[in-house]
């Protein structure tokens, strides 16, 4: 009995194995030259000795994860619909100097086969690198990964370390959390949890920590015989802990150097009197208003700064026309606080260059509001900036127009027009005569209109710390092609389907197939003969096998076998895993379906959003030229710019 699983693979393809060639070639001959002058002779002459700079590279290019990654990406450029996972999957399944026009066919042809579902929503723009974790691994990090992972999760077994590790291409960052979940689901670990202090999930494992030499700089990690391996470990447990320490070593030291400037300050006669709070400050601590020299100490101007973004004080205490705060000590004072002593009183607090962002934003926005210009923003922050306008004189002297070719017109349609057209012209010439520079200024501005509708809808913000590319119409992030209104609910569902089939995928740790279960027991068989638990993912091998890499021949024994009278409860006499029973399972698809969901919403900029799917709009409801006039809502500039619009052709560079 075996579960049924659904493979990435078309039932009519095999893998092909890999191919290996070895030569050996041997020959002796006799010279009336020494030996030993032979042997140095080809030594001298041979390529690839030690030492020599086509060695180093074939040495360097030994590792089959260079290639790999070179065909990967090739693949990845083809098919920027299709996820990495997938383009991973069908290289290991050939071999040769002909895999990669085979990967490449198969996936033209048998996409929907290979992929599964597995398909960026959005696809992946061109300019967007593959992440190191979704690429081939080296044998030094596979092997460092292995031997970190085997040290901190000892109480694991093996094969289910190494089905997690498959899972997660060998990411260590990305296959923590999931062997702490299983280890934390462990009877070892809840028995030893009872006596010993619970760990929190990002401090640094004690078993990867080097006791023999005492850093005082933070802590220090084994080396794990791969660099990459020891920069990544690095950056998840050395530097935030040293980060930290820096930080805090700076808050003690500004602290104790502002307590000792105090004393000194009051060992010399040399506090000022803050004319807000009546306190002592040193000369450090104060600012004086430029009108009336009145001295007001930093920690009260922060104090009017948070009351005047976060509160009611923004008129009373703001100076919009300068960027600074007026006069605190008196209503009468027509002085302000310089700039530069607002930003110092801001900066010195934890948060502060935040609250000064903020200042700054609504500066911006003061000032853009009382200007009167037309303003385009980010949707995704504060950023704004004026939009182009076209008047009279900038039409007239920056834009080129032309008249449109007539394309399509009948022969009856060409006679009724041939009938008016002078008619019309009869009737208009008057008034073009009388008053010639108000239709001269509704023709431009239906121009200006024109100019408008056709520039680009494409926004990209110029705030360093955003410069994200958005759309004008739908206010929706860029990806090209862009489409206004994309189904955002397909895109929604898609996305969380993903992730909820990702929580519950198996890859097999032999032949790096990833398959889900959809029916059947818990003893899954993989296509290569591999057997694993749906579980625990452990290596469960073939009933009476005693090698290791069968699992060591456990197979149904490896499940519960006592007799229960309420199924589906837990066995009370021992902890084996269930054949039929998956736990939580639907937790853990729900998990990864709001988490999805979560990160799509921020990623597009729906959060809070509800009935996504009237983001589409009702195109039914088209609001034409024909209706407005029958409901008389017609004006002459509206007619005006619907005859342009058809019958001009306006040139934007």
């Amino acid at each position: 009995m075996s579960s049924s699983k659904r493979a990435a693979k078309p039932p009519s393809l095999t893998s092909t194995p890999a191919r290996r060639s070895s030569s050996s070639s041997s020959s002796s001959t006799t010279r009336t030259t020494s030996p030993g002058s032979t042997l140095t002779e080809v030594l001298r002459k041979n390529p690839f000795r030690a030492g020599s700079k086509e060695s180093l590279i074939r040495a360097a290019e030994q590792d089959a994860s260079v290639s790999l990654n070179k065909d990967l990406l090739i693949l990845a450029e083809f098919f920027p619909d299709v996820k990495v996972e997938v383009l991973r999957e069908l290289l290991l399944r050939f071999d040769g100097d002909s895999r990669l026009p085979i990967c490449t066919e198969q996936l033209h042809k048998y996409k929907a086969e290979w992929a599964k579902g597995r398909l960026n929503v959005p696809p992946r723009g061109m300019d967007d690198p593959i992440p190191t974790e979704e690429m081939f691994r080296t044998k030094d990090y596979i092997d460092g990964v292995k031997w970190a992972v085997g040290r901190e999760f000892s109480g694991l077994s093996k094969s289910a370390v190494d089905a997690v590790l498959a899972e997660a291409n060998f990411s260590y960052t990305n296959a923590r959390p999931i062997l702490q979940g299983l280890a934390n689901k462990s009877w070892k670990v809840a028995l030893t949890s009872i006596f010993k202090k619970k760990r929190a999930q990002d401090e640094t494992p004690s078993s990867l920590l080097d006791r023999t030499k005492a850093d005082p700089g933070g802590p220090r990690l084994l080396a794990s015989g791969s660099e990459e391996l020891d920069h990544e470990l690095a950056a998840l447990f050395v530097h935030p802990a040293q980060s930290q320490r820096s930080k805090d070593q700076q808050t003690v030291d500004l602290e104790f150097a502002q307590a000792l400037n105090l004393q000194e300050a009051q060992e010399a006669s040399a506090l000022f009197e803050c004319q807000v709070c009546y306190n002592d400050v040193p000369f450090e601590d104060a600012s004086i208003c430029t009108q009336s020299d009145h001295i007001i100490c930093l920690d009260c101007v922060r104090r009017a700064l948070h009351e005047a973004i976060f509160g009611q004080g923004w008129a009373k205490s703001v100076d919009v026309e300068h960027g600074a705060l007026k006069c605190l000590a008196s209503d009468t004072c027509d002085g302000r606080i310089p700039q530069s002593l607002v930003r110092r009183a801001v900066l010195r607090e934890k948060s502060g260059s935040g609250t000064w962002s903020r200042f700054e934003d609504r500066l911006a926005q003061h000032n853009l509001q009382q200007s009167g210009l037309p303003i385009l923003r980010c949707p995704f922050c504060s950023y704004a900036e004026a939009e182009q306008i076209y008047d009279r004189n900038s039409v007239a002297s920056t834009l080129t127009w032309r008249i449109r070719r007539p394309t399509g017109i009948n022969t009856l349609t060409l006679i009724l027009l041939l009938e008016l057209i002078p008619a019309l012209m009869f009737l208009l010439i008057p008034f073009l005569v009388l008053f010639p520079h108000y239709f001269i200024a509704i023709f431009y501005t239906a121009l200006a209109n024109l100019a408008l509708q056709k520039r680009t809808t494409r926004f990209v913000c110029r705030r360093p710390g955003c410069s994200r590319k958005s759309c004008l119409k739908c206010l929706k992030a860029w990806h090209d092609p862009h489409v206004c209104h994309e189904p955002l609910i397909v895109s929604l569902r898609t996305t969380v389907e993903a992730a909820r089939t990702a929580a519950i995928k198996r890859t097999c740790p032999r032949c790096g197939t990833s398959f889900v279960k959809s029916s059947g027991c818990n003893k899954l068989t993989c296509v290569c003969g591999y057997s694993m638990c749906y579980l625990c993912r452990k290596n469960i091998g073939k009933a009476g096998s005693s090698s290791h890499f069968e699992g060591g021949g456990e197979g149904y024994r490896h499940f519960c076998e006592h007799f229960r009278p309420t199924p589906g409860v837990k066995c009370t006499e021992c902890d084996k895993c269930d054949l039929y029973r998956a736990e939580d399972e639907d937790l853990e698809v729900r998990r990864a379906g709001e988490e999805a969901e979560r990160l799509w919403r921020e990623r597009e900029g729906m959060v809070g959003v509800k009935g996504l799917e009237d983001a589409v709009g009702n195109v039914a409801g088209e609001d034409t030229l024909w209706k407005r006039f029958w409901d008389g809502r017609w004006t002459v500039q509206g007619v005006v710019d619907a005859v342009v619009e058809r019958c001009v052709v306006v040139d934007i560079d």
